[in-house]
C-alpha cells in the first residue's frame, strides 16, 4: 500500500473491538512500522518489499522492535490511553499479540497489491496478488478506520455520560 496510513484501518478496528486482549499502541505501531523497509530502500536502491513484508520477517520485527518499544514506553502510552479514555492492558502478552496482528495485517494488505511481496517466503510467489483490486483494498482500510473511529467515539461518549450521571 503506497500510503502507509491506510494500514491503520483494520488494525484500529480490531484494537477497538478487543481492547483487553490486544494492545492498541502495539497494533497501530506494528501496522505501519513495517514500512521502514521500503522507506529505507527508496534511498538505498534495494527491493522495496523484502524481508519485512513476509510473515516471517514481520513476525520477527514485531516480536523484537515493536514489542520492545511499546513495552519500554508502556507508562507513557498508558498516560495517553488514559487521556483518550481508552482502557488498555499494557501487559507483555497484549503487547505481543497487538504487535503480531499489526505486522501480519500489513503484510496481508500489501500482498494484494504489490508484485514484489512474497508473504510466505522462503516459498516463492504471492497467492494473494490481484485477488482483490486496489480500490477494494483501500475501501477495506477506510471502512475499518471509519468503524473503528465510530466505536472509539461512541465509547468515549458513553463513558462521559455515565460519569456525568453519577
Amino acid at each position: 500500500m503506497p500510503l502507509t496510513p491506510f494500514h491503520f484501518g483494520p488494525p484500529f478496528l480490531i484494537g477497538i473491538l478487543l481492547p483487553r486482549r490486544i494492545n492498541m499502541a502495539a497494533i497501530l505501531l506494528a501496522s505501519v512500522a513495517v514500512d521502514v523497509e521500503p522507506i529505507y530502500c527508496l534511498f538505498n536502491n534495494c527491493q522495496l518489499h523484502g524481508l519485512l513484508h513476509t510473515y516471517i520477517g514481520a513476525t520477527a520485527f514485531s516480536l523484537t522492535v515493536v514489542t520492545i518499544i511499546i513495552y519500554l514506553a508502556r507508562k507513557q502510552f498508558q498516560k495517553i490511553s488514559d487521556m483518550l479514555k481508552v482502557k488498555q492492558d499494557y501487559s507483555l502478552k497484549t503487547i505481543i499479540i497487538g504487535a503480531l496482528v499489526g505486522g501480519w495485517s500489513h503484510v496481508f494488505l500489501d500482498s494484494f497489491m504489490h508484485f514484489d511481496v512474497t508473504p510466505f517466503w522462503p516459498v516463492p510467489g504471492n497467492p494473494f496478488l490481484g485477488v482483490i483490486d486496489n480500490s477494494t483494498n483501500y475501501l477495506i482500510t477506510i471502512i475499518g478506520f471509519t468503524f473503528g473511529g465510530i466505536l472509539f467515539f461512541w465509547r468515549v461518549y458513553k463513558l462521559r455520560t455515565v460519569k456525568s450521571t453519577v
